[in-house]
Order: C-alpha cells, then sequence, then structure tokens
C-alpha cells in the first residue's frame, strides 16, 4: 500500500469518530479512482446520513483529494444532498481525447474542452434540467463505447449488465467491473487491518 495512504490511515486514526468513518468511507468508495484506473467516482452526500454537515464532509473530500493527488467538484447541491464527483484529470482527458468529435457536436460540447470545463457544464447542465447528464459516464471511467450504446449514440444492442450497462462486446466492460470489485476489496482489506 501507498506511504500516503498508509499516513492518511494513521491520521485518521486520532480524528473524531464521525470524521474517522467518512473518510473510511470516502475511502472505499474512491477505490476504484485509487487502485483500478478509474477516471472517477460520483459521490452522494445526504445529509440525514452522517454526523458531519453536507459542508463538513465536503472539506474533507477538499483535503483529502489534494493529498492523494486528485481533483473534486460538486456538481450539484440542494439543503438535503450535494452530487460530488472526485476524479483524475489526466484520466479524464484521456477518455475526453477518445471520443469522437462528432459525438461532442450531437452532445453541444466544444471538441477541446478539458476535464473540469466538461465537468463543470455538466453540473450545469444537471442543474438545469435536474437530472443527471448521461455524458458524465465518461469521467467515470466507464468504456466509452457502454457511455455512448446508453445514450443511444452509437448503434450498438445491450449485452449485459455489470453495475452500469454494457453494450457491444462485453469482454472489456466485465474486465474493468472485474477491476472496480477488486480494488474495493483491497480497500476493505486495508481499512480493516
Amino acid at each position: 500500500m501507498s506511504p500516503r495512504f498508509k499516513a492518511w490511515k494513521m491520521q485518521a486514526s486520532h480524528l473524531p469518530e464521525a470524521v474517522t468513518e467518512f473518510e473510511k468511507w470516502l475511502f472505499f468508495d474512491m477505490a476504484s479512482v485509487l487502485f483500478a484506473d478509474k477516471a472517477g467516482e460520483l459521490l452522494m452526500l445526504r445529509a440525514e446520513h452522517s454526523e458531519l454537515s453536507i459542508d463538513q464532509r465536503i472539506e474533507r473530500i477538499a483535503a483529502l483529494s489534494r493529498s492523494w493527488g486528485f481533483s473534486y467538484l460538486v456538481l450539484c447541491r440542494s439543503q438535503v444532498c450535494a452530487r460530488v464527483i472526485i476524479y483524475d484529470q489526466t484520466k479524464v482527458q484521456k477518455t475526453l481525447s477518445n471520443v469522437p468529435q462528432w459525438v461532442f457536436d450531437k452532445m453541444g460540447y466544444p471538441h477541446d474542452i478539458g476535464p473540469t470545463e466538461f465537468l463543470e457544464e455538466v453540473g450545469r447542465r444537471w442543474r438545469y434540467k435536474e437530472e443527471i447528464p448521461h455524458e458524465i459516464g465518461l469521467a467515470l471511467g466507464y468504456p466509452i463505447k457502454d457511455v455512448l450504446g446508453y445514450m443511444g449514440l452509437v448503434p450498438l444492442r445491450p449485452t449485459g449488465n455489470c453495475g452500469w450497462r454494457i453494450y457491444g462486446n462485453p469482454s472489456l466492460s466485465l474486465r474493468r467491473s472485474r477491476e472496480f470489485e477488486q480494488a474495493r476489496g483491497q480497500a476493505a482489506a486495508f481499512i480493516s487491518m
């Protein structure tokens, strides 16, 4: 396990219990980003699910994101809930670079959009329409074919489910799903050690 995570675990053990529990939850929920090359993770922070306020949890996300080498963005927020994405800018940029230009045209995004600008626009669209824009999957590490298939932008038929809907040949999607699951197991083992 990386020294930065060992240091985090040691520091977390000296924090108030509510903070430690939230940070452990965050570490587990981010496991696929931390250990399985997933580009990002979308988190839902509900007001009633923690002794910590939403603002306190966002402060912890900000601190840990910096410490762990990631970026974060609050996509939408209300009195009872906040949706926050923690992401690796390099991985999101790599995915965006592999999306055909005609897809960005169809979705109304600029071709040369960067990760933060892309996610800020996803957040604007989410707040405006009050529903999650499906293109967020591009920043969450799902195979591009599955995101575009789900959006109806490519003529692939659904071929399964593995935490998300699979389109076309399932082998890449199933492999990624296994990697994400293994990462969660690795995180759970580390937390309980």
